[in-house]
């Protein structure tokens, strides 16, 4: 009997062992907001990304999210010998109506091995190295009415199809001081074309710099060549975190198109909410065809896991015939 309850206790302790060695976690976040628009139809800013139809929201009162509601699962393994395995996979839908999204894993969806000492590789569908200078800078996230988003992009690329990349191999370095490198290459199987790009980023204290670059080859002729170099920076000085961003691209069939975008952004801690303003300028082609977009909003904390946000966008073109775009939207966001 002795001999017994001493093998189940050593059973029971190299289960615990190999339980500890392995997790995986589920998180979420929901977000619906009441959101009304002027019905303009200038393509700046928020207009094309967040609007509805990407001619501004209708001028009536609507109920959707600011920022993508999401379902997903992430898990680490410990392989042993200073190697670990891990994986990540981002369900997308709208909580509104519960529709999920056209692509069922449309956030993340991928597997990686990483050596602590020295970073991960990874593989899957996974944002681009150089979405990260710019969402970094960006006060709201890529979120909400009041983003910059993909204009900071300066019309790299379409706007479903900018920030992450499918059939992906690519690898993000460990931090040496806050200093990190990351490299891949989205194969595209012939049909979004062979995206490829890198970043540099240092995160240490209150400072951070990124710069990343991107090109595409071998896809459809309007997108074969197009390329792009972004850089942004941040200051964080406690009452304030002021951010410069810049991004220069060559788009278009035969990518002749020089197109640059530069923003200035801060957020400022008031109470238990932070203040978030953005100022954006586009331009395409030419002086006579750039883009404006203005964001400001609060986000306010009512625990660690929930707030309320209140934001407003504003674009503008120059181009004839497209009136000035303008949203406000008031709401709440949960994450679990």
């Amino acid at each position: 009997m002795k001999k017994s309850l001493l093998a189940l206790a050593v059973l029971g302790a190299f289960a615990g062992a190999a339980s500890a060695q392995s997790s995986v976690t589920i998180y979420g976040l929901l977000d619906l907001a009441i959101s009304k628009g002027n019905g303009g139809t200038s393509g700046a800013g928020a207009s094309a990304d967040v609007m509805a139809g990407g001619n501004g929201l209708s001028k009536a009162y609507l109920e959707r999210q600011s920022a993508s509601s999401r379902l997903g699962f992430r898990g680490t393994e410990d392989l042993g010998g200073g190697l670990s395995a891990q994986f990540q996979i981002e369900h997308r839908f709208t909580p509104d109506d519960g529709a999920a999204a056209g692509t069922f894993w449309a956030g993340r969806s991928y597997v990686q091995i990483t050596s602590a000492p020295v970073g991960s590789l990874y593989m899957g569908r996974e944002y681009t190295p150089a979405f990260w200078p710019a969402v970094k800078t960006d006060p709201f996230g890529w979120d909400g009415v009041g983003q910059v988003g993909f204009a900071q992009y300066a019309r790299f690329r379409s706007a479903s199809s900018a920030i992450r990349t499918a059939n992906t191999v690519g690898f993000r370095s460990a931090s040496f001081g806050g200093l990190t490198v990351q490299g891949a290459v989205g194969l595209g199987e012939a049909v979004n074309g062979r995206d490829a790009g890198g970043n540099v980023e240092y995160s240490g204290g209150p400072i951070y710099f990124g710069l990343g670059f991107e090109k595409i080859s071998n896809g459809p002729v309007a997108q074969a060549g197009n390329q792009m170099i972004n850089v942004g920076g941040a200051y964080d000085l406690g009452f304030i975190r002021p951010a410069l961003y810049f991004a220069s691209t060559k788009t278009g069939v035969g990518s002749t198109a020089k197109n640059k975008d530069i923003m200035f952004a801060l957020t400022a801690p008031i109470g238990a909410g932070k203040l978030k303003f953005a100022i954006s300028r586009m331009d395409p082609q030419g002086a006579t065809n750039n883009e404006t977009h203005i964001g400001i909003g609060y986000d306010y904390a009512l625990s660690k896991r929930t707030g309320v946000y209140v934001d407003y966008g504003q674009g503008k073109s120059q181009v004839a015939g497209l009136t000035v775009n303008r949203a406000a939207a008031v709401g709440m966001k949960h994450t679990f």
